[in-house]
């Protein structure tokens, strides 16, 4: 009995952790994500319901490619006329510089309200988590050039280690690894999608979102 328990404690030192991080890897790791934090909007929630909006090429960190501003703005677009948030929603591809380039895109594109958008922060985890996203966005009035929405969110991703205890890799080293699951979308692709769709929904008056 006690030749068993010594084989039994070496194959478990010698291939439990990977039998567990094999279990791990497998595995979703949840995402924490915060209720849009709504910092300024209009006193009636149905003023800007028929407006035209032009959206605007993202602002984004340095280490980020700026191919991906333009990208974030297409989807947020795709978002907001999916929702049917505004009744027409404008792609601007051209980036901006400033405040006066930003109105002066929007007077050109014809349309009432102009969303500009920033990446505070981003940060692509590993398999095991630690993805971080931090978005604002802006609705600005391009007559008065004053903001009526602005909007900002926050997403993180918390790291998911392996179990190392010796009950854990008992348990992986009886038991035969999982089939591993195809692995979806990246976790700040699906991130960047979940604040746009969130975003959509207070601007039609929603006071909670999904979790």
């Amino acid at each position: 009995m006690a030749n068993i328990l010594v084989w039994l404690i070496m194959a478990t030192l010698m291939g439990g952790c990977s039998t567990v991080m094999e279990r791990q890897s497998s595995a979703e790791v949840k995402v924490n994500k915060g209720v849009p934090v709504v910092l300024i909007h209009p006193l009636e929630a149905e003023t800007y319901a028929h407006a035209t909006v032009v959206v605007l090429p993202f602002l984004l960190p340095e280490a980020m490619s700026s191919t991906m501003g333009l990208r974030i703005a297409a989807l947020y677009q795709d978002v907001l006329v999916g929702k049917a948030v505004f009744p027409v929603v404008k792609l601007e591809t051209s980036p901006y510089g400033d405040f006066t380039e930003a109105m002066a895109a929007g007077r050109a594109a014809g349309a009432d309200l102009a969303l500009v958008g920033k990446v505070n922060y981003a940060l692509e985890g590993a398999e095991l988590g630690g993805t971080r996203l931090d978005v604002t966005v802006r609705l600005i009035n391009i007559a008065t050039g004053t903001t009526v929405w602005h909007l900002n969110q926050t997403m993180d991703q918390p790291y998911a280690y392996p179990k190392s205890d010796l009950a854990s890799r008992v348990s992986g080293a009886m038991s035969p690894p999982p089939i591993k699951r195809p692995q979806g979308a990246q976790a700040m692709t699906n991130m960047l999608a979940q604040v746009a769709v969130d975003m959509a929904d207070v601007l039609v008056g929603a006071r909670f979102v999904r979790r």
